[in-house]
Formats: C-alpha cells, structure tokens, sequence
C-alpha cells in the first residue's frame, strides 16, 4: 500500500501539498518525480521501503507509481512498478489488461498520462481538474482547495488524456469445474490455501485480523499452516457486548496463535470519531460504525506488525449477506449480488482501506484473489445460500468443515460493527449530538436526506474537513433492498 499523487500541471508545490495530506499512507518517505508535463510522487511505508521498485519506477521517459500488489501463478514476479513498466513497454495502453492483483495507479510518459483501478475498487484513486491541469491521488482529502470537483475513478477504469474514460477488460481466470456441492467445496478451499500463500510470499505478512467470524477464521487457520508465528488482532465493545472477542479468543487458543486483543470504551470511541470520519471520508452511519471498530483493529495491530491479511470479500462473493435472503429467485439473488459486490468499495472496503491507512497499516485480503472470485462466480446460488434454513455461505462452510470450532464454523453472519460492539456504542454517541443539532440542521436546507439524528452529527464533522459540495456528493447512501 502507499499514497499516489500527480498533477499534469508539473508544479512540485501542488504535488508536495497533496503528498502531505497522504503522510499516514507511507510515513517512511517520499519519492517525487518532476517530468516535462507531469509530476508524480507517492509515499511509501515501512513495509515496503527497502523494496526497490514496489510503489515506483522510471526507465527513460516511463514513470509509474503504484498502490496495491500485482499477482501471477507462481507469484510476485518483478516488484509491482518495474513490472507496469516493462508490460507498458510490450503492450502500450493495454497493459491495465493484464493485471491480477489489487491496484490504482498512474503511468507517465513524455505524450501521456494513465490512471486506472482494479475491477473490485480495493485501492482508491480520485481526481479533479483547475486551470485545465488533472490533478489525483489516493484520497480526496488531498485535492481540498485544488479542484471546483472532485471525481472517482470507478473500479475496472481506465482513464488516458487521449481517450479519456473507460472500463477496461480485467484477466481471464482459469478455473476448474466441478459437478457436486463436495467437488466445489474442495476446489474453493484449494483456491483459498493458494491465494493465502501467494500474499505470504509476497512478504511482509506476520499477522490476521481475527473477528472470530468464518472469514477470518479461515485465513488465519490457512496462513497458521505457512507461518507458525502468526500473530492475531481483535478489538471489541467488552466482552459481554463483543461476541467477536469471545470467539476470536476461542479461535486464536485453538491455532495457537501470539495473540492480541483491545476493548474500547465509549469516552474512546468520543474522542475518535471526527478523526475516523476525517480518515473515512464518509458520514454514512452504517459505513461510520464500521469504521470504528476498523480503526481500533488497525492501531492494535500496527504496533505488532507492518501488514496483515483480512477476510474482507467472502460475504459478497458467497452469500454473506442476510438481505440475499429476501430474493424471491436466483435471477433477483444475482442482481442483488452484484450489487453488494459493485457497491463493496464504498462500503466494507472503503472502511477497510482507510482505517488500515490511517494507521499505515499494509492489508491483504485473500478472498478477492482473482482466480477466487472467478470460481466463486461459478458457483449455483443454492450452494451460497442454502436450504429451507437459508443459511448463509453454505458452500465455504462445507469446505472447511471438520478444520475451525465448531462455535465458528456455525456462527451466523453479524456485521462487523454488531460483532464488534462498535454499532451500539457510536449511535448512542450520534444520537445524543445529533438531537442537540437537529433543529440548526433543518433550518440549513440540506441538499441531502440523513437517516438519523447521529447522522447528523456525523455530518456535521464531515463538512468541518469536507466544506466543498463536490466531496459530500461522492458519500454513496446504499440500501442493497431498495436499490439506493
């Protein structure tokens, strides 16, 4: 992971400003390139700072800079920005065609400049224009004040100043067939173990966040098997309000992990919550409860390791979510499924990626491996969610029965905010400050419909970092049932 910045307009003190806005990114250092018509930079973490050639690269008049990881079969091949370079080199513009991995990024030449994003949206990327010079970088934060709008690059596009904005074509996965419930739940569980490997060898990786959950549950069982020295992380509301601490502890005892847990009070969460939502970029209350719980994992965490892996992207691609329980039929299960995965990068990973940077704190999730999600794509809806009992991601629970506790291997879904005991707490806080600004909202004449009084608090403190009109049209208000 780092912070991406640049500026068509070739002004290093543009660039520097965005740069520092991004500190938490990549507090390592600083890497800046001043080119013709462009300036590129990035930030780089500690992960990642003794590795030539990761975040940038330049070979005659190409550039890049990168945030995220580039995968193949047999692994990391070149570090991620020698290997754009040389595959921009063979392939020109078509290079975003050949990506596996989770990226945003940009590529400069003397004649041209390439932004693109990967197909899921893990990494973010925004951009904006003033005085007919582009200007971009990992978070919208950084172009406050340097654009009229600020825009975002949609997951799987593409943008070049000569052809503008499109979506590109990602990789085609090889994947294998099957003909059973019991087939599919070996190749899957196979997948997996493949997939927590590569990010393994990837290096850096010495720890999971363990919710207690089936998902994480997995990936630290499955990394515990390449890394004997797994450290795990889990934060949570108290014991009597965190299931998630109850059963990560169960867990982490059962795989013999160095573990390591946080209980957060509700003064915490206060003083917090206007630099969750700063970092967030979001009011939204459900992403908001989620955030919390995310940045009290992350900071746990950072002081234990440089990168962890996560089980974020099992519940979009293999029916995770209680609201696919409401399809009347597989037709209306598969839209509803697409969108829950088309709207994660607003969502769970958008929490996710900014929590993790405002403790710069590199991530990886297993489960949005490519070849993963192209199986996972394959597999009937009856097998995802399954049964009179409708129980939820059937298939991935078949494929590791018999290997986690029992207590996780039949654990119902919650939200990461409910199992965390985040949910409660940060509305409660809402609540109380937003019924005391409820009556100075409404006469304010919003342009935006909130849910809630703690909404409108968290709004409040939304608009003292984001005061520009663009940055509050880019907060997604999402009802996967309705379709908002």
């Amino acid at each position: 992971m780092a912070g991406i910045s640049g500026t068509s307009s070739g002004s290093k003190d543009v660039l520097e400003l965005m740069l520092s806005r991004l500190h938490h990114r990549g507090p390592r250092g600083e890497w800046i390139h001043l080119g013709k018509k462009v300036a590129l930079g990035c930030c780089v973490l500690p992960s990642e700072a003794n590795h030539s050639g990761r975040a940038y690269a330049q070979m005659a008049d190409t550039v890049v800079v990168i945030d995220g990881h580039l995968y193949s079969e047999e692994g990391i091949q070149l570090p991620e920005a020698d290997l754009l370079v040389s595959l921009y080199s063979r392939f020109g513009p078509t290079f975003v065609e050949r990506l596996d991995g989770d990226f945003a990024l940009c590529l400069a030449t003397d004649n041209e400049l390439i932004l693109a994003r990967d197909s899921v949206g893990l990494r973010p990327l925004f951009y904006g224009y003033k005085d007919g010079a582009l200007h971009f970088a990992s978070e919208m934060k950084a172009l406050l004040g340097l654009c009229a709008e600020v825009l975002e690059l949609p997951p799987g596009h593409v943008y070049t100043q000569q052809q503008g904005l499109r979506p590109f074509k990602s990789p085609r996965y090889s994947v294998p067939e099957f003909d059973s419930p019991e087939e599919a739940a070996r190749i899957l569980a196979e997948l997996l173990q493949g997939a927590v490997e590569m990010r393994l060898k990837a290096g850096n990786v010495s720890g999971v966040l363990l919710s207690g959950g089936l998902d994480s549950s997995i990936v630290a069982y499955l990394a515990k098997e390449f890394q004997p020295d797994l450290k795990t992380f889990t934060v949570g509301a108290s014991i009597n309000d965190s299931e998630d601490l109850r059963r990560a502890r169960e867990m982490a005892q059962y795989l013999g992990t160095e573990h390591y847990d946080y209980i957060y009070r509700e003064r915490e969460i206060e003083q917090v919550l206007p630099q969750v939502i700063y970092h967030l970029e979001s009011f939204d209350e459900d992403c908001v409860y989620g955030a919390v719980a995310n940045y009290f994992a992350a900071r746990l965490a950072a002081q234990h390791t440089d990168c962890v892996l996560c089980g974020e992207g099992a519940d979009e691609f293999l029916g995770g979510y209680h609201e696919l329980k409401e399809a009347r039929n597989e037709i209306e299960f598969l839209q509803l499924s697409q969108d829950l995965i088309s709207n994660a990068y607003h969502t769970a990973l958008q929490r996710l990626d900014r929590m993790m940077a405002a403790h710069s704190l590199e991530f990886r999730p297993p489960f949005l491996d490519g070849r993963v999600i192209a199986f996972c794509s394959k597999i009937p809806p009856a097998w995802k969610v399954y049964g009179k009992k409708k129980v939820e991601k059937w298939i991935l629970r078949k494929a590791f029965a018999g290997l986690l506790p029992s207590n996780i291997s039949n654990r119902v879904k919650q939200a990461f905010a409910s199992g965390a005991g985040s949910a409660k707490v940060t509305e409660l806080i809402g609540q109380r400050a937003g019924s005391a600004e409820n009556s100075m909202y409404e006469q304010t004449e919003p342009t935006i419909a909130l849910k809630s009084e703690a909404e409108i608090y968290y709004y409040r403190l939304f608009k003292e970092k984001f005061p520009e009109d663009s940055f509050e049209k880019l907060v997604t208000r999402w009802d996967p049932l309705t379709r908002r």
